[in-house]
């Protein structure tokens, strides 16, 4: 009998967030989102993070209270930029592109738990201009991302978003000399029609 009684708890809960969920049953939904996107450089002779300020946006289709297809789009909005005067060596995004499935948890009438997994591609590009050296060049690195986050219902169709990506690597060029963590942070709104 003691063993039945969580069992049958975790059921109605269970059903309780699902019989909620049908309120943000299916449809198209639209949003934008600003974030940080960072890279973690790690190598033998230094560490450093370098963070960019990016703004997109989304278009979804949620199939199921369970299960969404999600494209995304952003921009670098802010660069980081190193040395000062009339040196300079710039860092900036040029697009963050995704394609992600979305599975989500709904945890009463507003607020849901998801995690996401799928493709993305990030091109990043390199300028500088110092003393006897100028010149630029782009790097695009792409493939699975995965991440979590929370969606808080303002309304039937409003919603208040958070999210945290973990995206490819930067591919290592110097054969192990560089290593690095690369992630993007996200706070937007979706609006469901």
């Amino acid at each position: 009998m003691n063993k039945l009684l969580p069992t049958a708890v975790l059921v109605g809960a269970f059903f309780s967030a699902a019989a909620t969920a049908q309120t943000y049953d299916t449809g198209f939904y639209l949003g934008g989102h600003y974030g940080q996107h960072k890279v973690d450089l790690e190598s033998d002779f230094a560490n450093t993070d370098i963070k960019f300020g990016v703004a997109g946006v989304n278009a979804g289709f949620q199939l199921t209270s369970f299960l969404a297809l999600e494209a995304r789009y952003a921009i670098g909005v802010e660069d980081e930029h190193i040395f000062g005067d009339n040196d300079s060596v710039r860092y900036e995004i040029d697009r963050h592109m995704a394609l992600m499935a979305k599975g989500s948890l709904p945890l009463g009438d507003r607020f849901a738990l998801f995690a996401t997994a799928g493709y993305g591609e990030t091109r990043y590009a390199f300028a500088y201009d110092i003393p006897g050296l100028s010149g630029s060049q782009t790097s695009t690195e792409s493939g699975f991302i995965y991440g979590a986050g929370a969606t808080f219902h303002l309304t039937n169709r409003l919603s208040l978003v958070a999210e945290y990506n973990i995206l490819p690597d930067l591919e290592d060029e110097d054969n192990g000399l560089i290593e690095s963590d690369v992630s993007l942070l996200t706070v937007g709104l979706n609006y469901k029609f």
